[in-house]
């Protein structure tokens, strides 16, 4: 394998991995600030207030989401193989 095909996996990989984990990440702030609000608003502090939505919408939305997960893995796959392919030729 040269250099420049290893650069090119890296570089799909990690595109790849901040693409997958982009969903879950904004969810997970976007609760968190909304929970943050409705605490300073309602004056409580209870972790389970913050924690609990947290765990369920996030697994929501990776139930949802796991299509489209499946498609871009399927996606990475696919071109992992063709460089690999191509590598050898």
């Amino acid at each position: 394998m040269s250099e420049e095909l290893i650069i090119e996996i890296m570089q799909l990989t990690l595109k790849t991995m901040a693409l997958l984990s982009a969903p879950i990440i904004v969810t997970i702030m976007i609760v968190g600030i909304v929970t943050q609000v409705l605490q300073s608003v309602t004056q409580l502090k209870d972790q389970a207030l913050s924690f609990v939505p947290k765990v369920f919408i996030t697994g929501l939305v990776f139930t949802l989401a796991v299509p489209w997960y499946i498609q871009h893995m399927q996606q990475y796959t696919e071109i992992i193989f063709q460089l690999v392919t191509r590598a050898r030729m």
